[in-house]
């Protein structure tokens, strides 16, 4: 079942408003940065409407080309074109009696915004090569990653359609915006997408929570979820680390880490999250000389012999267990300017 993830006073404002427009056959428009969820949201509104039982069709607008848009909307009949070999059915045709969604209505040429703005008014079209007029019986929901006003007040997008579009507005916050349901949608995703890896990750450690509620996420829920996709496959424990996440966010780590008179390098109880505990204790142990190790040559900056005469263990044994934890303790080493 598709539904909205989190708790924040954002998400909830949306929730409310998708529950409002749902049951009535209006059209609606999208508004939000890339990978905030907008086709998530129209999902949702074919899911609560009464046209649920009918087709969701997606239609990406800036892929449509000029010489296609009539028949790629309308559909064509057989011989209307040369190439034309059989009757197709064009998009409108293929949402009957469901949800037509138009996503990145503002990528569309005006040649295509034309086209729907006619469909739009008449509530009909004809497919390419015919007389006989059809009904369009489906419900429209289109999105924009724009500001669509500032489009029209660009001369970028037609005023008539922005009106015809825009009866019912639902903009989707950017997730820097939501910080708050950023642990939500992360143990969501973790609980979805680990059993995919063969992994079991049970939570974040407070390294990657403290770097997750300070970056900005330019890409919003997206670039979150790719980021946990990515951390899964590279992380070998069962609680995500830092250094299971991307070089860019690796970067913000705490800049004290590797500073010998800083608190930040003294390994403790609070640096582990309670998931811990409900690990076994060879688990437990391994998660703990995993974090030790990669702590102990971030002060060390690298230097292999001294991380041993501090670890108490030889050269040897320090190689031995760097490479079983799959530790590179090249990444620790300072760099110099040349």
């Amino acid at each position: 079942m598709i539904r909205l993830i989190g708790e924040s006073n954002e998400i909830k404002e949306v929730q409310t408003l998708i529950e409002k427009v749902a049951p009535i056959d209006v059209q609606v428009l999208i508004t939000g940065e890339t990978g905030t969820g907008k086709d998530l949201v129209a999902r949702l509104i074919h899911e609560k409407s009464n046209r649920r039982k009918g087709p969701f069709v997606p239609v990406n607008c800036g892929a449509i080309p000029d010489s296609l848009i009539e028949s790629a909307l309308f559909g064509h009949e057989k011989g209307a074109f040369t190439g034309a070999t059989g009757r197709t059915k064009g998009f409108f045709e293929e949402a009957h009696g469901g949800t037509l969604f138009l996503d990145e209505i503002s990528e569309g040429s005006f040649a295509l915004q034309t086209a729907l703005l006619r469909v739009l008014q008449e509530e009909a079209f004809f497919k390419v090569g015919s007389t006989k007029q059809c009904r369009a019986n489906c419900r429209i929901i289109a999105a924009s990653n724009r500001n669509i006003k500032a489009e029209v007040n660009k001369g970028n997008f037609r005023e008539d359609l922005y009106f015809r579009l825009n009866i019912f507005e639902i903009k989707m916050p950017p997730l820097r915006d939501r910080a708050d349901d950023i642990f939500a949608l992360s143990e969501y995703f973790l609980k979805k997408t680990s059993k995919k890896y063969g992994k079991t990750i049970l939570g974040l450690s407070k390294g990657v929570k403290r770097i997750f509620k300070s970056y900005h996420w330019p890409g919003n829920v997206r670039e979150l979820f790719h980021v946990l996709e990515r951390a899964i496959i590279v992380e070998n424990g069962s609680v995500l680390s830092p250094l299971s996440l991307p070089k860019y966010l690796q970067d913000k780590m705490d800049p004290g880490l590797g500073n010998e008179n800083t608190n930040n390098n003294r390994i403790g109880p609070e640096e582990y999250d309670d998931t811990i505990y409900q690990l076994p204790i060879t688990e437990a142990k391994r998660i703990f000389e995993k974090r030790y190790l990669e702590r102990l040559l971030a002060r060390t900056r690298g230097n292999i012999s001294f991380a041993a005469t501090i670890a108490g263990i030889r050269r040897q044994n320090l190689y031995r267990k760097l490479e079983q934890l799959k530790i590179d303790p090249t990444r620790f080493r300072k760099k110099t300017n040349k």
